[in-house]
């Protein structure tokens, strides 16, 4: 969960309209268009993200590295670990603003390159999913880059590229386990949702991260090996299922069919999920689970199935999760095996966001899950 959920997800619990529904986990699944992306990503069963540590970023004056934001360096045993628990997928959150060089070819070092390499053949040694990323490139530390395209499209865009060039050709070699993601959660303080003002800038704003997704596969296609035929996680609009589902977003061209899958995230209500004391724009939810909750739930579903899965176009959650901190436990529990649960039936991989919190890092606790995840696993029905 990065900082800028907290500012485009911040409302999401308070504009929508609810309805009132049967309170259940899940609804009856549906029929999922057969074609190899959506094979494959319910082939993807149930992943979580090694959040907070490859993705860590610093300063202008401060160099994060991996352990810059509390958590330990990952470990193959720790790989091991979280395959024990269940988990087929493991997405990798990588910023690598901290290792580029300058312009025209922003060199990543070969040092970060190579430790990225590692964790992902841990991961893929051990026969699961990895889902390899751009992550804090499109926040807004000093060092991040991405969001500048909304000042010069163009020359962002070619280090996008050139950045991409060098992932994919480290990697062109890799299985088709290991899948490529755009971007994280990018978006345009040009236009947002939830701020009228900006409304006239939207189409460019749509336009720029089109643009983005679309050099994303061209570059990788070219770059040989197998990536001609690697399966490509296209970034949603902010990665939000309402301004994702909007007809301005599109989905790339590709020289390969069915091979491009889409990534959205789910933090809502944000009043639950991220809040953990009252703000100016919300009060801290503790406790979720009425039928309103479940009906908020399933529009958001339906919306995203309807827009997307329906039409063959498959759906990664790579992030959803809820803060630990002044929830009531049974609350996060039941969140979080509703929102699992109506992934499965929607032929949806769920990645869940983990910092260290729910599942501990540190060896000597067995890298042990807390109970909530603990009875998510009891509770849902794969």
């Amino acid at each position: 969960m990065i900082q800028k959920m907290y500012r485009n997800f911040f409302l999401a619990g308070l504009v929508i309209a609810l309805v009132s529904c049967k309170t259940a986990d899940s609804k009856p699944a549906v029929q999922i268009p057969d074609n190899p992306a959506t094979a494959i990503v319910q082939n993807m069963g149930i992943g979580v993200n090694i959040g907070n540590t490859l993705d860590c970023i610093g300063t202008n004056t401060w160099l994060a590295g991996e352990t810059g934001w509390g958590n330990p360096k990952i470990t193959k045993e720790f790989i091991a670990a979280l395959k024990n628990c269940g988990y087929t997928t493991i997405r990798l959150p990588v910023t690598w603003a901290e290792n580029m060089g300058p312009p025209p070819d922003y060199t990543i070092t070969e040092t970060w390159m190579s430790r990225v390499e590692e964790v992902v053949n841990w991961i893929l040694a051990e026969d699961m999913y990895c889902i390899l990323n751009l992550h804090h490139d499109g926040g807004e530390s000093d060092k991040s880059w991405i969001l500048k395209a909304g000042d010069d499209p163009v020359g962002v865009t070619k280090q996008f590229a050139a950045v991409w060039k060098q992932i994919s050709g480290r990697f062109s070699g890799a299985s088709d386990k290991l899948i490529f993601e755009a971007m994280n959660e990018v978006g345009f303080k040009m236009w947002n949702q939830w701020d009228a003002s900006t409304k006239d800038k939207k189409p460019e704003a749509y336009r720029i991260l089109n643009g983005l997704n679309q050099a994303f596969v061209d570059t990788v296609r070219v770059t040989g090996g197998n990536n001609p035929s690697r399966f490509l996680l296209v970034s949603g609009y902010y990665t939000d299922i309402d301004s994702t589902c909007d007809p301005l977003f599109k989905m790339p061209t590709d020289t390969t069919d069915d091979r491009l899958i889409l990534s959205l995230h789910y933090y809502t209500p944000a009043t639950f999920c991220i809040l953990d004391k009252d703000e100016s724009w919300g009060k801290n939810q503790t406790n979720w689970g009425s039928d309103a909750d479940y009906a908020e739930l399933y529009r958001q579903f339906d919306k995203m199935r309807e827009h997307f899965i329906d039409r063959g176009v498959p759906v990664i959650l790579g992030e959803y999760g809820v803060n630990f901190n002044n929830k009531i436990e049974a609350a996060r529990t039941r969140w979080i095996t509703a929102v699992t649960q109506n992934c499965l039936d929607n032929g949806i991989c769920p990645v869940f966001w983990d910092t260290g919190n729910d599942i501990k890092r540190d060896p000597s606790t067995s890298y042990a899950m807390s109970g909530a995840l603990k009875e998510v696993w009891k509770n849902i029905k794969k």
